[in-house]
């Protein structure tokens, strides 16, 4: 072994200028692949602490037919006039303990997403995203916002908290400039058709982990829960929805010197004589608790785990133990959960590592092609060796041999190339240009980190190289007899 690596130690110093453009070609795919899927990998670890520290938590659990995540989904009841309806959780109360009762739960909240229509009348309408949230519960499990003005929502008020890209749209879009205490008209078609509610703004603000999202009416804004139950047609009784006839309604607007003193029925002198039974009406004092919401009526639950705990092994035994219990739901991680933002990064890095492997394949080409031609000029060689009485496996072992040392030597060389510039990258920082890419980074800057795991991709690059490009130069090699030897200057 030690013999046939001197002599392809010889064999490639001999042929300097070779050597160095196919060694050039390998520092380069080596080093750019190592820092390319290293800026990858840091921005898949900042975008997933982005959004379980901010938006979906570590696991999401849903009703089984929902396809997607909280920023959009499908698999709701048709609707012809805007998106599915998403169903509302089954058996809530029992998937909420099961979930709070599994080992390594730190803690938990719900939530309802929902586009509706921001409706301002004459000036046009415009579309947005809300999570109906019980602000106590929710902003326990989830300190994710900057207030800019006004406050945060608090729990069995009615109100919204605006997402400050969403009021400048308005401004730009419609001409409207909210402020805090302005109430704003939201419309949606729910499962009992076409809802309108007006809700007071509390608050603009904007989240910690920046301007994220690339569109406006993707940004989310916070809504009391029950306004967006009400929304999508679930049991919430107001005044709004009761199904009263015309002289009742009309009972409801009379004032007070029109109503008698001592009876529960109402009359009142006019053409129409309505009358309003209002025991009847409110089903006696016992039942005023009726006037509230499907407390049930949730779409998600969303779990942050303790650190150290797994979500893959985490959904999995919890997942088990909804069919065993036979609820309709499931659990995810927070790639699907983070739909349709997780979906384009990760198109956006299979694209990248693609280019990365087109460009190591192309390298094997190139180096295939310059042993090939080292091969043909080196025939005499070969041959003469061929006819001392070397053996094909002898001069199979020196090519390899060859290929081995330049490769590794070189690969070696990207590394610490590799190395160094994330080194820079990290002191610098990477600026993000967009919104988006704030959102990917978790900030305005990503400072790449690199891990065991990319040192081991850019191994696997430089022993793919290795392996692929000995193949073709080393068949031709073997091919070369005694007799050519004689016949070639």
């Amino acid at each position: 072994m030690g013999t046939i690596f001197k002599i392809a130690l010889r064999n490639l110093t001999q042929h300097k200028a070779k050597t160095l453009i196919i060694g050039l070609l390998i520092v380069v795919s080596i080093s750019l692949g190592l820092v390319g899927n290293t800026v990858l990998d840091s921005a898949q670890r900042s975008l997933k602490r982005t959004f379980t520290a901010n938006f979906t938590g570590d696991v999401l659990i849903l009703p089984k037919e929902i396809q997607g995540g909280i920023f959009g989904a499908s698999g709701g009841d048709d609707n012809t006039s805007g998106p599915p309806i998403l169903p509302m959780m089954k058996d809530y109360e029992k998937v909420a303990t099961l979930v709070k009762g599994q080992k390594g739960v730190a803690s938990w909240t719900s939530q309802i997403s929902s586009y509706a229509i921001f409706n301002f009348q004459d000036d046009g309408i415009s579309f947005g995203l809300t999570f109906g949230i019980d602000p106590e519960d929710y902003f326990k499990v989830f300190d994710n916002v900057d207030v800019l003005s006004g406050r945060r929502l608090k729990s069995g008020e009615t109100g919204m908290m605006l997402h400050e890209k969403m009021q400048a749209s308005f401004k730009k879009e419609n001409g409207v400039d909210l402020k805090v205490g302005d109430t704003i008209q939201l419309n949606n078609f729910g499962e009992s058709g076409f809802k309108i509610r007006e809700v007071p703004i509390v608050g603009i603000f904007k989240f910690k982990a920046g301007n994220e999202r690339s569109f406006e009416f993707m940004q989310p804004n916070f809504v009391d829960v029950n306004t967006l139950r009400a929304l999508k047609g679930k049991a919430v009784l107001t005044p709004e929805d009761l199904n009263l006839d015309k002289g009742t309604k009309e009972s409801l607007a009379m004032g007070s010197d029109d109503f008698f003193s001592d009876t529960a029925v109402v009359t009142k002198a006019a053409s129409v004589k309505p009358t309003l039974n209002f025991e009847k009406l409110l089903g006696g004092t016992n039942r005023v608790d009726q006037a509230t919401t499907d407390r049930g009526a949730w779409n998600y639950i969303l779990v942050k785990l303790n650190p150290g705990v797994t979500d893959t092994a985490f959904v999995k035994d919890l997942n088990a133990l909804f069919d065993k219990e036979k609820l309709a739901v499931k659990a995810q991680s927070w790639v699907p959960s983070a739909q349709p933002d997780s979906g384009v990064f990760f198109a956006m890095a299979v694209v990248f590592n693609i280019i990365i492997w087109l460009i190591a394949i192309v390298s094997v080409i190139i180096i295939m092609n310059t042993l090939v031609a080292s091969v043909m000029e080196r025939t005499p060689e070969i041959g003469t060796m061929r006819a001392v009485g070397a053996q094909k496996s002898f001069v199979r072992s020196m090519f390899i041999m060859e290929t081995l040392t330049i490769t590794v030597v070189f690969g070696i060389v990207g590394i610490v190339l590799g190395f160094v510039l994330i080194l820079l990258l990290n002191i610098t920082g990477i600026a993000a240009p967009n919104d988006f890419m704030k959102l990917i980074f978790g900030g305005a800057t990503l400072r790449p980190e690199i891990t065991l795991g990319q040192v081991s991709t850019s191994l696997a690059i430089i022993f793919f190289i290795a392996l692929v490009s000995w193949i073709l130069p080393v068949r031709m090699a073997l091919k070369v007899s005694p007799l050519k030897a004689i016949n070639t200057d």
